[in-house]
């Protein structure tokens, strides 16, 4: 079978009987050009599919990234494609985890002991942070994950965790608001308000996920319990566990229900104490109201406030224990499990005695004779692990283990905040502009020499800088990369200086309009960051062949972009043309003529291309966004450009046609009637350049 990956455009080859997993959706096959990737592909793929992983794609969360090749959530990175005809997804590429084992494993006392007997007490905990850091990550950027349960949660040897099924998540289509939910999950990971629900018909919040994951930290610490297992105390059938988490009977809470702890468990009061103040918060104070649920930035403060806490037995390194406690339980445990230590020591296993029956009474064990190791040590089967024994690498994690804090994820700007951050950024960059413009009018018009001189030195030192970044930065065959790496910092150098020399210099010389000059471009820079933090890119809406409503505004946004080039380079030629086949013009003359055609022509075209681009796009003639994951540089400058001049071609047109109608003084020469007009054609041709300028540069930076 082959494939192609939606944005990358690499076709790869899927043999379909290799598959490494398979379930109820799709298959999991390796992809022989990347073995740190793997491809899923649907049985049965439908248009909401595509959909719902293009809303996905367009925006990943920051997931916390422990170590480099380790992926904390499996999300998509790119799509896949059928090649030939009309393109239909049909699955994604998503990072391949190695050395994985389901959650259960660890938190599970006699699956623990068999395969992974040095995991101890610490390392659950760590398990449990990251664990909550994950879902912290995927709550901030709007996602619930739905079916919460112990087998799409995946853990190293050193307590990483990995986030699988996401294609399973609940996901809101930001643009359009429509839910793409999650029909699935697991009874007794389940919150008490759904229980008994249809999950196809209910859209999922946050409370609902935290409802599970309370649980499965709550089994990770309390050796594999869950919170609402108990010895029922009735005389009639003992309530199923669905049953008890519908009514809110917890047994090691504050309340008296008919329900006592499971005799094996350990005790609660094992727990550190802030846990078991959120255990009963969670699963008492939450029965009744899902808000007073601790939210999973919480849970990783307070978990690891408790990890800070644990000591070491003296009897067994291996044990660790709340600083809260006397004595230690685990030694204390594994007399009451007849001799199996839920964590033995590294003695023990080296030996394999850990894996033998619980003692019988008046049996005394065999002595096992000491066998001397060689020197680089051996790897004992018996115990699960990857690396020789006693050299079990520290647990790492999103968050050092160093007792110094770390500040704890941060919640993205809000839109207000970030319509602010933008606005203000914006008006620097329009200062720039309009100050950059005025010095290179000066240098044509006035033959201002020390602009000029000013404008070649930022470029030499532009050059300069750029070399740098791509000599230390980039690897040593990518010589193109270098040289745009020279080219861009030229640019940004010229900019710069032209900027500051024909602020200075307009200054120092007294010309008329230069504060007026800068503070319009400051004026203009922030409506644009108003309008650019307000209407994001059509990231999600599918890409490809598409029709109707989508197909229309995909394009719409294409057809301002190619009339805006259209129109500044047939405006512009004409000029030229005229220019050089007939009567010369003064250069200052030149240049405003120039500029005024380019803008109408720039105007006229975005227009127009908005219009027709619309039309084509609702009869399916659209063609695909340059969009990219996470997109930046070349491919953020080209869809910045394109979304660039969508956004300044409609805000220039409302603008220009407002104050044609309130100013007419401002359309001196046109009929009254058509002043509203002319406002508009006029402020859509200097939006769309500006927007084309400007996108490219904010695109190019990543700042969407």
């Amino acid at each position: 079978m082959q494939l192609q990956r939606q944005f990358s455009g690499q076709l790869i080859a899927i043999d379909t009987k290799t598959a490494i997993a398979s379930g109820g959706e799709g298959r999991i096959y390796p992809i022989a050009q990347d073995s740190s990737l793997v491809a899923k592909i649907y049985h049965r793929p439908t248009d909401e599919d595509g959909d719902k992983l293009t809303v996905m794609f367009s925006m990943p969360p920051d997931a916390p990234i422990a170590e480099p090749g380790h992926a904390s959530i499996a999300w998509p990175i790119d799509l896949l494609h059928t090649v030939g005809g009309r393109e239909k997804i049909v699955g994604f590429v998503m990072p391949r985890v190695n050395k994985v084992r389901p959650i259960h494993t660890f938190y599970t006392p006699k699956t623990r002991r068999e395969q992974k007997p040095l995991f101890n007490y610490l390392y659950l905990h760590r398990t449990a942070r990251n664990l909550a850091s994950a879902v912290n990550a995927l709550h901030i950027r709007g996602y619930v994950i739905g079916d919460v349960n112990e087998s799409n949660i995946l853990v190293t040897d050193t307590a990483l965790v990995t986030l699988v099924d996401t294609d399973s998540f609940q996901v809101r289509d930001p643009y359009t608001g429509y839910v793409y939910r999650c029909p699935v999950g697991k009874p007794e990971f389940t919150p008490p308000e759904l229980q008994g629900q249809t999950f196809r018909d209910i859209d999922r919040s946050p409370e609902h996920d935290l409802f599970g994951l309370a649980v499965l930290i709550f089994q990770l610490l309390m050796e594999g319990t869950h919170p609402f297992s108990g010895v029922y105390l009735g005389s009639d059938e003992p309530p199923s566990l669905e049953a008890r988490i519908r009514s809110g009977h917890f047994p090691t809470g504050t309340k008296r229900i008919p329900y006592r702890p499971m005799p094996a468990a350990p005790p609660f009061e094992m727990l550190h104490p802030r846990l078991q103040q959120m255990f009963v918060r969670c699963f008492e104070e939450g029965h009744g109201n899902p808000a007073a649920r601790p939210d999973a930035k919480t849970w990783v403060s307070a978990i690891r406030e408790a990890e800070d806490a644990l000591v070491t037995c003296s009897k067994n390194t291996q044990h660790k224990y709340g600083n809260h406690l006397n004595r230690c339980p685990w030694c204390d445990r594994a007399k009451l499990l007849k001799g199996r230590d839920p964590f033995p020591s590294r003695q023990a296993v080296s030996h394999g005695l850990h894996l033998q029956p619980a003692k019988i009474k008046r049996q005394k064990p065999q002595q096992r004779p000491v066998v001397r190791e060689p020197a680089g040590g051996r790897i004992q089967p018996a115990t699960g692990l990857p690396r020789p024994l006693g050299q079990y690498a520290v647990p790492l994690l999103p968050m050092p283990m160093s007792r110094s804090r770390t500040p704890a994820p941060q919640v993205p700007a809000g839109k207000l905040e970030r319509l602010f951050q933008d606005a203000a950024w914006g008006g620097v960059w329009g200062s720039l502009c309009l100050a950059a413009i005025g010095g290179i009018y000066s240098v044509i018009a006035e033959g201002g020499g020390a602009i000029l001189g000013a404008i070649f030195v930022g470029t030499i030192w532009g050059c300069f800088f750029g070399m740098m970044w791509g000599i230390f930065t980039l690897p040593p065959n990518q010589i193109w990369r270098k040289w745009g790496a020279v080219l861009v910092g030229a640019a940004w150098g010229a900019f710069l200086l032209a900027a500051i020399g024909g602020a200075v210099f307009g200054a120092m010389n007294s010309t008329p309009g230069v504060g007026e000059r800068i503070l319009a471009g400051a004026v203009v820079g922030a409506v644009w960051g108003c309008v650019w933090a307000s209407f994001r890119p059509p990231l999600a809406v599918p890409v490809g062949r598409v029709w109707g409503r989508p197909g229309g505004y995909l394009g719409a946004v294409w057809g301002s972009f190619v009339g805006t080039l259209a129109g500044v380079f047939l405006g512009a030629g004409l000029v030229v043309w005229q220019q050089y086949s007939g009567e010369m013009r003064p250069l200052d003359e030149f240049a405003r003529l120039l500029l005024g055609v380019a803008i109408v022509a720039a105007g006229v075209g975005a227009i127009g291309g908005v219009v027709s681009g619309g039309l084509l796009g609702v009869c399916g003639f659209s063609p695909k966004l340059p969009i990219s994951f996470q997109p930046s540089g070349v491919r953020g400058a080209a869809l910045g450009a394109i979304w660039g001049s969508f956004l300044g071609t409609f805000t220039g047109a409302v603008w220009g046609a407002v104050v044609s109608a309130m100013f007419p003084a401002v359309s001196a020469g046109v009929p009254v009637e058509l002043g509203p007009v002319a406002g508009a054609i006029v402020g859509a041709g200097l939006g769309a350049i500006w927007g084309v300028v400007s996108g490219t540069v904010w695109g190019a930076l990543g700042k969407w």
